[in-house]
């Protein structure tokens, strides 16, 4: 009865967008062809960047139906966004075919890749209001930002405090959903500091998924003439029940995760020599429970899991799982960069350390001493590290309307052999509307400690895996017409020793390996335009991606598993009187299938339809607002045999001061 309430007056305030009458309220003129983005080591106006790179602005973001990253990446990027949970419970991510360990996640361009699983990238402690934009490098970006970056990159760049500005949000929903979020800045021309924080909470939408998420992010900024210095830290910690994330046979999981992060920048911009060091920390805690420990689930006895009266731990799950997995991973680096503009254009020079740990009773070489983790019965049983070192060399040409952009990177690494990556972008502007452009990159990407170590489960990790590499290729055009924006795109992959987790004929078990090289092919379109007014605005994306290999010997898992036909819009619309709406529609097909676990039957992932909706209603400094994701219903499963929630409603009031 919620839902058909809300939802009728929600669909009702977005069609009078049709209808509005004027109003000075008018949504912001985002000037993106004079925004400065990171394509290459040499950051480049939009018109002058060679690659398909899509930025989402502080409107977009602060007017999106959900404030999650995930939810906003899925709502508005062709970026292909596989959920298990909603709200950023837990996200993968993948562009351009590539797979969850194959894209890279940075926070002002300091790389959140964990080295134990890309799976916890997306554990950011960030939501869209600490946000000023999110850049999304479509394609291999190994020259650039490393071997994260094997099919692509998404950069969230946090706003700068401003002011004495301060917000807290309250909203509340079906399901027993509740968040709550405060802000609040303290600045001047010289500097100042953002303190954030955000709890949120819900009973869930099938049994056993519950989820709580609480973070916080601190931002400081100061500024002496042509030096600034940029601080950060943040937290979050996610707890949710994990029906069916990892296994159907036990569908009763649980995972806790927590992610620390703290970071420095301190930047000089007078030219002509310009530089910068860079230094940053990110520590990640993960605990996985095959049987979820509380209450109404099971309990731990005498080295048993325990539900109820019966023991079910001593049948089938003994013989492999007798302890949860427990792993902390620690991340550290270092980076510099000195940049020179001259006669022959713009060189930079950059270098950066990174060292990775691992301590674990799962993954990593086994300890002679076992660590105790506190507060826990398990212990750090195993443990590893490795040393990363990057050089990068770019420089950039331009000449009238052409312009080339071309660098190398030179990889070491203590556990492998040495990575070069050449690359380079070039592009031709026709006039001031139309920018035709083509690149070439190397990528790569190394072992995680799960596709080396990980052995339970009938999944069995590889000690020989070697790092996988591709070769891409893309040409593209780009029209900038008045109210509207346009651009295409072609683009192909050469997949090298790909790392796939695969099943062999006649065995049971997975195994890691370099068994399978994929040639990938896309084409990508993209649509913006505005109203005469400037009142309404939207998009319309699409993309469409291909293998030439559909069939090997073997049963592979991942790198044949991507999206086909990709259909992103939305609509964004000031009503007057202090009434908008937004409306958010996306389409998608899966070039994939997997096990329906009930029947054993292969069945192809559902082709949904899904239309969010949102309506806003502002009243000086209070703002109340309605949200309704996927009011049509539709039946979404991302992940096999993990389905999502079906319409989902909320709505909260919001208060600001400050200016």
């Amino acid at each position: 009865m919620l839902s058909r309430t809300l939802v009728l007056p929600l669909l009702l305030c977005i069609g009078n967008a049709l209808f509005a009458q004027q109003d000075s309220t008018r949504v912001p003129d985002q000037r993106l062809d004079t925004l400065h983005v990171m394509s290459t080591r040499i950051p480049s106006t939009l018109p002058r960047t060679a690659r398909h790179l899509q930025v989402l602005d502080s409107a977009t973001l602060q007017q999106a139906p959900r404030p999650e990253v995930s939810e906003l990446l899925r709502a508005h990027t062709l970026v292909d966004v596989r959920q298990r949970g909603p709200f950023d419970v837990q996200t993968d991510i993948g562009i351009r075919g590539g797979t969850f360990d194959q894209t890279l996640v940075l926070v002002d361009g300091i790389p959140m890749t964990d080295p134990q699983t890309g799976h916890h990238q997306m554990n950011v402690p960030l939501i869209a209001d600490a946000l000023e934009r999110v850049e999304v490098l479509y394609g291999g970006a190994s020259r650039t930002f490393g071997g994260g970056a094997f099919s692509g990159a998404v950069n969230l760049i946090t706003s700068a405090p401003q002011g004495r500005k301060g917000s807290l949000l309250v909203e509340g929903g079906e399901y027993g959903t509740y968040r709550v979020r405060v802000r609040q800045d303290v600045a001047n021309a010289n500097g100042g500091i953002r303190v954030a924080a955000f709890h949120t909470s819900s009973d869930g939408y099938v049994p056993n998924s519950d989820f709580d998420m609480t973070g916080g992010h601190l931002n400081g900024l100061r500024r002496w003439k042509n030096i600034t210095l940029k601080a950060q830290a943040g937290a979050v910690h996610k707890r949710f029940g994990a029906q069916n994330f990892y296994s159907s046979r036990y569908p009763d999981q649980q995972e806790i995760t927590g992610t620390y992060l703290a970071a420095f920048e301190l930047r000089n911009d007078a030219a002509p020599w310009r530089w910068s060091v860079r230094s940053y920390y990110r520590q990640h805690e993960d605990q996985f429970e095959l049987f979820r420990e509380s209450e109404d689930y099971y309990r731990y006895d005498n080295g048993f899991f325990v539900r109820g009266a019966a023991d079910t731990a001593r049948f089938t799950p003994t013989f492999f799982y007798t302890f949860h997995n427990r792993h902390r991973t620690q991340v550290g680096g270092l980076e510099a960069d000195v940049r020179r503009t001259w006669k022959g254009g713009t060189t930079v020079f950059s270098v950066h350390g990174r060292t990775e740990h691992i301590r674990s009773n799962v993954l990593g070489r086994v300890l002679d001493t076992p660590v105790p983790i506190r507060g826990s019965r398990e212990t750090f049983t195993r443990a590893d590290e490795r040393d990363n070192l990057a050089v990068h060399l770019d420089h950039r040409y331009e000449r009238g309307r052409f312009g080339i952009d071309a660098g190398i990177l030179m990889n070491l690494n203590t556990q492998f052999t040495p990575e070069w990556v050449p690359g380079a972008d070039a592009f031709f502007r026709w006039n001031g509307k139309h920018t035709t452009y083509g690149s070439y990159g190397r990528a790569f990407r190394l072992p995680t400690w799960t596709d080396l170590y990980y052995d339970r489960g009938g999944a069995v990790g590889s000690r020989d895996l070697l790092p996988e590499n591709a070769d891409q290729v893309e040409l593209g055009h780009r029209i900038t017409e008045g109210r509207w924006r346009a651009s295409a795109a072609v683009w192909r992959r050469e997949g090298r020793d790909l790392i796939d987790w695969v099943r062999l004929p006649g065995q049971t078990t997975v195994q890691a390996a370099n068994l399978t090289n994929v040639d990938l092919n896309g084409v990508e379109f993209a649509l913006d335009w505005s109203t005469t007014n400037k009142r309404g605005t939207g998009g319309l994306m699409y993309a469409y991606q291909w293998a030439d290999q559909q069939d090997f010997p073997f049963t592979s898992l991942y790198v044949l598993d991507h999206l086909e036909h990709n259909v992103v819009g939305w609509w964004q619309q000031d009503l007057g009187a202090g009434f908008s709406g937004r409306v958010n529609t996306t389409w998608r097909t899966r070039n994939s299938t997997y096990i329906r676990f009930e029947d054993g039957q292969k069945v192809e992932y559902p082709q949904a339809l899904r239309i969010d909706l949102r309506a806003d209603k502002q009243l000086g400094k209070v703002g109340l607002f309605v949200s309704a994701i996927n009011v049509l219903d539709a039946q979404q499963v991302d992940r096999g045999n993990v389905p999502l929630p079906g319409r989902w409603i909320t709505g909260g009031v919001s208060l600001a001061w400050g200016k």
